[in-house]
């Protein structure tokens, strides 16, 4: 082998190396970043875990959560919405100054949950429903859906830490609520939905969204029972708390508040929560389409 060829094969074997590490510098670099990312990402996440579980004004009573009955009232909300969350948030306080609230399925936002709170204790928020806008309230005109909440959430600037969800929108509230929980871009310290009272607690079943387009028909079909919503709940951090006599709406605390706290293991069972026979009776005509048929057990049960 001549000189000549010997350093040409020198030469290429240098180049190869260096591209080799040059190749290696590169994976390295992108692993670091995507390191950072993940840190920062569990880092986030860990504040965000951080600023709900935190103890943030002392609970005027130690066994609030055995207390609900006599704070089941209405001032603007359709039941006892608005003694309900006035006594939750007196004993866990709020995160914001001033508090932040996402409310959907208001109407016109007269008779809704977050009304007294907006008026008389100077919250701020966000209000949707599918037929009214009132934008000096924030209210807005949108068709909500599991599939464009937090789209919407998004383009109106919702905090990604709020400190009250409700959701009441006749059908599919429950996996509304799943697509929040499981996008986990926003979050709120309570939780307040509609349920369905006349599925019994020991059926875990939610209607399918997907079947048609008539959303309720005014039938029993329609919603979640209180024991899939509980289980959902559950799997994402949030404990059900209360059922509100007329058996419309279930009030979610975040389960580390009530760890914090210490008044977790006071929390009833869900059989002892559900109301079998509201306060103001009223039942639906049973559905008759048999194509409209239930999702059975969407969410396991975590102990």
């Amino acid at each position: 082998m001549n000189l000549v060829s010997s350093s040409c094969i020198a030469r290429h074997y240098i180049l190869v190396g260096t591209r080799a590490r040059l190749m290696l510098m590169a994976v390295l670099a992108v692993c670091m970043l995507i390191l950072v990312l993940f840190s920062c990402r569990r880092q986030i996440r860990n504040l965000n875990q951080s600023e709900y579980c935190r103890v943030i004004s002392t609970p005027v009573s130690s066994n609030w959560i055995k207390q609900f009955k006599q704070h089941d009232y209405k001032i603007f909300s359709q039941n006892g919405e608005d003694g309900i969350l006035l006594w939750i948030f007196a004993n866990i306080g709020t995160m914001h100054q001033p508090p932040h609230f996402v409310e959907f399925g208001v109407q016109n936002g007269k008779q809704c949950n977050t009304r007294f709170f907006r008026e008389h204790l100077g919250w701020q928020g966000l209000m949707m429903d599918v037929n009214n806008a009132n934008l000096t309230i924030n209210l807005h005109r949108e068709m909500i859906s599991p599939k464009n909440i937090n789209n919407l959430l998004a383009k109106y600037e919702t905090p990604t830490t709020i400190d009250l969800l409700s959701i009441d929108i006749d059908f599919d509230d429950y996996f509304v609520w799943k697509s929040i929980l499981q996008a986990n871009r926003f979050h709120a310290r309570v939780v307040v939905i509609e349920f369905n009272y006349e599925i019994p607690p020991n059926e875990n079943r939610v209607v399918d969204p997907n079947l048609d387009s008539r959303r309720w028909t005014h039938t029993n079909f329609f919603g979640a029972g209180i024991l899939a919503l509980a289980a959902l709940g559950r799997a994402h951090g949030y404990t059900l708390v209360y059922g509100e006599k007329n058996a419309v709406n279930l009030f979610f605390v975040r389960t580390c508040v009530l760890l914090q706290q210490g008044v977790f293991d006071d929390v009833p069972s869900v059989e002892q929560l559900h109301v079998s026979k509201p306060a103001r009776q009223w039942k639906h005509a049973p559905e008759t389409d048999k194509s409209r048929t239930w999702i059975w057990n969407d969410t396991a049960w975590i102990p």
